[in-house]
């Protein structure tokens, strides 16, 4: 690689290798099976160099940005909290008959690298106090979601299949999402 990135590579018992690089300081992570040969996880990661550079690059930039960041006033973050409580009710309220699911209740928070989350086992969701800022598509789609692992709990075919059953525009509203560097918008 022209800049000189590490990369901790973990062996665990798993049967494709995984390629990550972790918020906030960078880190890349390889995941390779037991048995995969030195020289096969060497040419996966040449494989995805430029991938690995434009991800630390990102990163980097949105870091930068974050010291840049000027601090949010406590009233505009209360009147940004209440927006987006209503707007979340409301999608609630339109989803779950649709999806024939039923959550315990929700909370805003603040949260660093996630538009959202679900406890399968209390049904409770939470969201991120970012998404007062994203436009309302992107909003329902991280409502679709969470509601979503209600019936899925686990990122796998099942639960892309439901998402894209209730929300045909999932594929390009995710993207959307990610194009999007949370720590910009709060």
């Amino acid at each position: 690689m022209e800049n000189k990135v590490k990369i901790y590579i973990t062996r665990k018992k798993i049967k494709n290798m995984y390629l990550r690089v972790k918020e906030p300081d960078g880190r890349v992570e390889v995941s390779a099976p037991y048995n995969m040969k030195e020289e096969d996880i060497r040419r996966f990661i040449k494989a995805h160099e430029e991938w690995i550079q434009n991800a630390v690059l990102r990163i980097e930039e949105k870091n930068k940005n974050l010291k840049e960041a000027p601090v949010m006033a406590p009233f505009m973050e209360r009147e940004m909290r209440q927006k987006l409580k209503k707007q979340i009710e409301s999608l609630i309220k339109k989803w779950e008959p649709v999806m024939n699911v039923s959550s315990s209740g929700f909370t805003i928070k603040k949260m660093k690298t996630r538009w959202g989350s679900c406890n399968v086992m209390s049904h409770h969701l939470n969201f991120n106090l970012a998404l007062a800022k994203a436009p309302e598509e992107c909003v329902e789609y991280v409502v679709v979601h969470e509601l979503t692992h209600l019936l899925e709990p686990s990122h796998n075919e099942r639960f892309w299949a439901l998402m894209e059953k209730y929300l045909p525009k999932a594929k390009t509203l995710r993207k959307q999402l990610r194009d999007t560097q949370i720590e910009n918008v709060i």
